[in-house]
């Protein structure tokens, strides 16, 4: 009988409201255990992830580890949590790790988006940063094997922080199997709940600078100002008090009226609002991965996508590129899927074999995988 090993899991960013960390997350831990039965798992949650974490499996083990990302406690006292528990191997769901752990582990470092696109006036801080850094560094030099879901932020860990290319492991993630095409009934309701009364094109992401929804809405004026005075712009996503700029840009608009804010958006609704929108948009600048534009895809929605870091690699040619720095170009490939049908189609069918390379499943068993060769030494 195969050893049975007990592993952790820093499932810290498990809720849905931390983005795609949430998503990846709560896939791959879903998706472990739906394929291992034979390891112990230890999975380490904030109050405010494990009301949102209904998972049960004779080898999990939901521990409260009510210990906030990047803090000092994450440093003090998380180190000693995790030693309670005698893990053969810790797995960091995101680089954010205690300096000083002694244990086997692995972490995954999904971007490099702080580095190049600090957020928060805290992490725009010299102390926030030389901390910051000080700690992805050592994520980098003390982990067994750094996973990532892209070849365009595996090239970053290397040209930037000098990893050795064998140490890092590209495993792409996927869209969730609760994404697919829905009825008519469901995007006339999800239209009518959100009051969305014309055709429209959708946004869904975080309301951040480099997510590119500034240039989006410039170009959304574009379109409604010289071609479609019944389009709408559904900007999905919880408002960022960070960045005002994206709320006055909107409020300054001309056609506001035309500008719909459903704000978070739950699970539950987003198949029907991707089915329902005539063009899927993702303007961001840099991503690790980019998991909207997939799940919009595998609801049979035509993507248009920003054609910089990993959105080429990972969408292929199953979606319509533009430079998302040139407001005018957005709304010229937008345009262009929104009126070109023989396109349309080309995309739609296009999208939905690209979405079938990806899949969370894959994501655990090559995760699985990467576990077992460092617990036998292979």
């Amino acid at each position: 009988m195969a050893q049975s090993w007990n592993i952790g899991l820093d499932g810290r960013f498990y809720r849905r409201q931390t983005g795609g960390i949430g998503r990846y997350s709560q896939q791959l831990v879903q998706n472990m255990l739906k394929i291992d039965s034979q390891n112990q798992y230890f999975l380490f949650l904030t109050k405010q992830d494990l009301p949102e974490c209904n998972l049960e499996a004779p080898n999990l083990k939901k521990i409260l580890t009510d210990i906030p990302h990047y803090s000092l406690a994450e440093q003090v006292k998380l180190p000693f949590i995790l030693r309670k528990y005698n893990l053969d191997l810790m797995h960091f769901l995101n680089f954010n790790l205690p300096i000083f752990y002694q244990g086997k582990f692995v972490v995954t470092i999904h971007d490099l988006t702080m580095v190049f696109y600090p957020a928060l006036r805290r992490q725009q801080s010299k102390i926030f940063r030389q901390a910051f850094i000080k700690v992805l560094k050592t994520a980098i030099v003390k982990s067994q094997k750094i996973i990532t879901a892209s070849h365009c932020v595996k090239e970053d860990i290397i040209k930037y922080y000098g990893a050795s290319s064998d140490k890092i492991a590209i495993i792409y993630e996927g869209a969730s199997d609760t994404f697919g095409s829905a009825s008519k009934f469901q995007q006339d309701k999800i239209k009518q709940k959100m009051a969305i009364t014309k055709p429209f094109i959708l946004f869904v992401s975080q309301w951040r600078p480099h997510k590119g929804l500034l240039q989006a809405i410039a170009a959304f004026e574009i379109l409604h100002e010289k071609y479609y005075k019944s389009l709408q712009f559904v900007i999905a996503g919880k408002p960022n008090p960070d960045f005002p700029e994206i709320a006055e840009k909107i409020q300054a608009s001309k056609h506001k009226k035309d500008i719909i804010l459903p704000g978070f958006v739950a699970d539950d609704d987003l198949p029907a609002l991707y089915s329902a929108a005539s063009v899927f948009i993702f303007p961001s600048f840099y991503e690790g991965f980019g998991l909207p534009p997939l799940e919009a895809m595998a609801c049979g929605t035509p993507v248009c996508a920003s054609n910089t870091s990993c959105m080429p690699e990972i969408l292929g040619s199953a979606a319509l590129y533009f430079n998302p720095q040139k407001p005018e170009d957005m709304a010229a490939k937008i345009k262009e899927a929104l009126e070109n049908q023989n396109l349309r189609h080309s995309l739609i069918a296009r999208g939905f074999k690209q979405v079938k390379k990806y899949s969370f499943q894959k994501t655990a068993e090559e995760t699985l995988n990467i576990y077992q060769k460092i617990l036998t030494n292979r």
